[in-house]
């Protein structure tokens, strides 16, 4: 699950905070408000721990449950 985490969206030079998700999209706090992203066809930066994972939006195109079963 990415609720909590900080990201920040290449394609679009947007970063927050997600603060829900569902499987086809991400809902960021950022510093113009809240902005929905669709998850499929972004690169998305997440920042966990110190460390950047870049990863594809595609790859997370899952129900925030899934990704373990995965």
């Amino acid at each position: 699950m990415l609720i909590g985490k900080e990201v920040y969206i290449v394609d679009l030079n947007m970063k927050g905070k997600v603060v829900d998700e569902t499987k086809n999209t991400l809902l960021l706090e950022t510093e113009k408000g809240r902005k929905k992203v669709i998850k499929a066809g972004r690169k998305i930066i997440i920042y966990l721990n110190g460390k950047e994972i870049r990863i594809r939006g595609d790859e997370l195109n899952l129900r925030p449950w899934e990704y373990a079963i995965r």
